[in-house]
């Protein structure tokens, strides 16, 4: 239950910081897919983050569900992520009583994994190869 309170209040906080620095509805892409680990389902709860690589931008977030499938969100009630560039980060939210955020997807997240987002709708699944990289 703290996951979604934690994500709430991140996304409550960044829709009333785009209503006070007036951001009049850029481009949006509509964005969902699966998080796959060595191509297996990613397990619930992980935070999807699409931060976009352009001064300014304001990050989108989703939680995978029990089967992996992720939707973004730019605001509590906005659906979608910034057209353009976008560096993907993949981690458990922070807090207490939380489990932390596993090694494996600390050293993902170093890597650049970058998606450019379209206006429209799009799926886009994010495959993380770990076997690989051991």
């Amino acid at each position: 239950m703290k996951n979604k309170r934690v994500l709430l209040g991140i996304v409550c906080f960044m829709s009333i910081i785009s209503s006070i620095i007036g951001c009049n509805d850029p481009n949006y892409g509509y964005v969902i897919g699966k998080v796959l680990i060595d191509g297996e389902l990613a397990q619930k709860g992980l935070v999807v983050r699409f931060h976009p690589q352009v001064s300014g931008g304001s990050f989108s977030t989703g939680i995978t569900d029990d089967h992996g499938n992720y939707e973004m969100y730019f605001s509590i009630t906005k659906k979608g992520v910034q057209v353009g560039s976008n560096k993907i980060t993949v981690e458990y939210p922070e807090g207490d009583g939380l489990p932390k955020t596993p090694e494996f997807l600390n050293k993902y997240n170093e890597s650049p994994l970058v998606y450019n987002v379209k206006s429209g709708r799009q799926n886009y699944d994010i495959k993380i190869d770990i076997k690989s990289k051991k």
